[in-house]
């Protein structure tokens, strides 16, 4: 299973990649997602030991190594139809 720390630290690596400075679309949507399916932030240390549903991991952890149809690998913008 799949912590939190583990993608947090992907996905920041990944924010930081792709939008040194500031904050691509990925980081924004996935801290909304913690928001919303979790409850709480990605950077809550209290929650870093929790393991994480299946789902919700292979997706973030798959746009953090630039795998997703939703964002752009070279930039973390949203892709749109």
């Amino acid at each position: 299973m799949t912590t939190l720390d583990a993608i947090y630290t992907s996905m920041k690596r990944y924010n930081n990649t792709v939008a040194f400075g500031s904050e691509c679309n990925a980081w924004q949507d996935f801290v909304a997602d913690c928001f919303s399916q979790l409850g709480f932030a990605p950077w809550a240390d209290e929650h870093w030991p929790n393991e994480m549903p299946e789902d919700f991991a292979a997706y973030w952890l798959d746009v953090s190594s630039s795998n997703s149809r939703d964002y752009d690998a070279e930039t973390g913008a949203r892709i749109t139809d």
